[in-house]
């Protein structure tokens, strides 16, 4: 099945001039229908490929080491 420009933005939360930027920079797979310039569509395999290829693990939380207690000083 393929989806629109809007139909992606929608589903990613971005705005359709993103996907655009997405598209264009050759990130985001896509196919151009009929003549002219033609429509932009985007297959759920390419879209899911585009979602997999960005996938970011989550960073494990860094160690802090704990300071010293100070000790009260003594006049």
């Amino acid at each position: 099945m393929f989806l629109t420009v809007r139909e992606v933005a929608e589903r990613l939360k971005i705005s359709p001039s993103c996907v655009y930027q997405l598209v264009e920079s050759g990130k985001l797979a896509h196919h151009r229908i009929g003549t002219g310039r033609g429509a932009i569509r985007i297959s759920e395999d390419d879209l899911n490929n585009f979602l997999s290829a960005t996938r970011k693990e989550a960073e494990p939380p860094r160690f802090t080491p704990t300071r010293k207690k100070l000790k009260a000083l003594k006049f």
